[in-house]
């Protein structure tokens, strides 16, 4: 994640804006591995937080969102 990290303050730097992490199939995440789920979400907020980049969760069905709203 250090890499995407530093590229996404060189764009930043560049453009003046946030780069956007999307992570496709949330829901096989959830399902498979809540525990990366969770850790997910944490450093996403964490980016939000301090202005670093975005993160987008995209998922086709509803468990991704049940999952995360639990935490």
């Amino acid at each position: 994640m250090a890499d995407f990290e530093l590229a996404a303050a060189r764009y930043k730097a560049r453009h003046g804006s946030c780069a956007v992490l999307i992570i496709d199939n949330t829901d096989a995440i959830a399902r498979c591995n809540p525990k990366l789920l969770r850790t997910l979400q944490e450093m996403a907020k964490t980016a939000v937080d301090n202005h670093l980049y975005n993160v987008v969760f995209v998922t086709p069905d509803g468990m991704a969102p049940a999952a995360m709203k639990s935490e």
